[in-house]
């Protein structure tokens, strides 16, 4: 037997056996290095996709953040300017999503099986300094993630908010709106 720096033939062989190459431990490295990339790219790409607020996924969109008793999204001077309000505080940082979200077109309706089509009157708000403003629109949504109860009429199309435990429905006309709602109102009486 041989030895090498006291050890013997045998003990090294088996060291050499047991150890990883440098180039084995290189690969390693690499490979480590292209998933971190990979998924440091990824979490920012997610940032940088954020979900944008639309009449149609609006409830989704509120009931997403931490609230107790209600979230609303308040749209004031024509509908130029939107914020948010957490328990009747207002968010600053979420407001910013709704710039330019909408625009003094926007109608708001309510449905009643004998009238039909209500228009909704705008409603008038007084800020934390105690002045007057008009409501051009108006979403709430309370603790148990029940939303305001109307019907938009925006950009030609319809959003119908008045559903419970569906996601909000996009028609193309009034008309579809009220065929939709005379026809739950048929069910509901058979």
């Amino acid at each position: 037997m041989k030895f090498f720096f006291g050890i013997s033939s045998q003990k090294k062989e088996k060291y050499k056996r047991d150890a990883f190459s440098l180039i084995e431990l290189l690969i390693v490295i690499l490979i480590i290095g292209v998933v971190y990339t990979l998924a440091v790219s990824n979490i920012q790409s997610l940032k940088d996709d954020k979900v944008k607020p639309s009449l149609l996924n609006l409830k989704n969109y509120l009931t997403s953040f931490s609230y107790e008793r209600s979230i609303k999204l308040m749209c004031f001077d024509k509908c130029n300017k939107c914020s948010i309000y957490i328990d009747e505080k207002l968010d600053k940082e979420r407001s910013n999503d709704f710039d330019n979200f909408l625009d003094s077109s926007v109608k708001t309706y309510r449905y009643d099986f004998n009238l039909g089509m209500i228009n909704l009157k705008n409603k008038i708000y007084f800020n934390s300094r105690g002045n007057e403003e008009e409501i051009c629109f108006s979403y709430e949504v309370d603790k148990k993630g029940v939303g305001t109860q109307m019907i938009v009429e925006y950009e030609g199309y319809i959003y119908d908010f008045t559903q419970y435990f569906t996601d909000t429905l996009r028609y193309s006309s009034l008309g579809d709106v009220i065929t939709a709602k005379e026809e739950q109102v048929q069910k509901v009486l058979r």
